[in-house]
């Protein structure tokens, strides 16, 4: 006969169903607090997560209405505000567990690291976009080790108009639309742009907040930012920084899209014009503006059977 096997070995925690009030908090013969047991999940993975939550009620409850946002919150390292007026879908946390998208650089290949992928090229005047490294005929950049992973590295432009976009799928990013509808976080775009001390160019930058396309591939624009440089005199050959917050944009949401480029002023062949690095958009966490730990949702919810 063939030989028994003991099929509790290495099987997932047995939990109690008690009609009486307890549903959810015996596991393994042993009763758990709500508290602990939402310790315990704030350490499970995301996808564990997504099926302990269809366990029974009390498990959702717990999960979906505390731990999501506890969790969430570890990952920002910052509180998440709270809305007044309904309650945030457990969902807005999740992604935000799975895929981490505040406070990073959405732009890819920001400065050349990898020659002109994710860029969509518009024109590639003169002698065509250039990849220096490190930049010729301007100091170092500034700030590599945090901006630039220690690269000396950016885009340089010609002796004609040379422009390129990128555009940032928020919800592919991973900002549940909620976000971007109601709590509307700001959104920071920024560049570095330079020219050599020897030749006077321009550089120009324009963002735009875009919605949906519509079936007739039009394009809602909620918000834009324009800027236009004629870098010379003293202020050729040193890094120039320039920033805009958005902010209030209104629903809708759902695309970035980045252009930037530029050209030299007296036409010489080769790459005179423009150069420009660390091109960043990044959308912060929404401003706290409640006292965040100060009400009863920051307690694990108890539900009576």
């Amino acid at each position: 006969m063939g030989q028994s096997h003991d099929t509790t070995v290495n099987a997932a925690p047995r939990v109690m169903f008690d009609e009486a009030g307890d549903n959810g908090l015996v596991v393994c013969d042993r009763y758990l607090p709500a508290e602990l047991l939402a310790e315990i999940f704030c350490r499970a993975h995301p996808e564990t997560l997504l099926n302990c939550q269809l366990v029974c009620k009390r498990w959702r409850l717990v999960i979906q209405n505390y731990v999501w946002r506890k969790k969430a919150e570890l990952a920002l390292g910052k509180p998440f505000p709270r809305h007044v007026e309904e309650e945030i879908p457990w969902r807005v946390f999740y992604r935000i567990c799975e895929t981490r998208p505040f406070e990073k650089n959405l732009l890819r290949n920001h400065s050349g690291e990898r020659d002109m992928k994710y860029w969509e090229i518009l024109s590639n005047g003169g002698d065509f976009w250039r990849i220096e490294t490190p930049p010729t005929g301007v100091p170092e950049l500034p700030s590599t080790e945090s901006i630039f992973g220690g690269r000396q590295i950016c885009f340089a432009t010609s002796y004609h108009s040379c422009t390129k976009k990128q555009i940032v799928d928020l919800v592919a990013e991973g900002f549940h639309p909620y976000v971007l509808d109601v709590l509307q976080p700001p959104i920071v775009v920024s560049e570095w742009y330079s020219c050599r001390w020897d030749c006077p160019a321009i550089y120009e930058c324009q963002v735009e907040l875009l919605g949906p396309e519509e079936k007739d591939k039009t394009v809602n624009i909620l918000d834009k930012f324009r800027f236009r440089d004629t870098i010379e005199g003293e202020r050729q050959n040193q890094w120039l920084y320039i920033s805009h917050v958005f902010e209030n944009y209104g629903s809708g949401l759902r695309r970035i899209s980045f252009l930037h480029g530029g050209m030299d002023r007296l036409f010489w062949a080769g790459h005179y014009g423009s150069k420009m690095a660390g091109a960043c958009i990044c959308i912060k966490v929404p401003p706290v503006t409640t006292n965040t730990y100060d009400d009863e949702s920051d307690t694990p919810p108890i539900l009576d059977e």
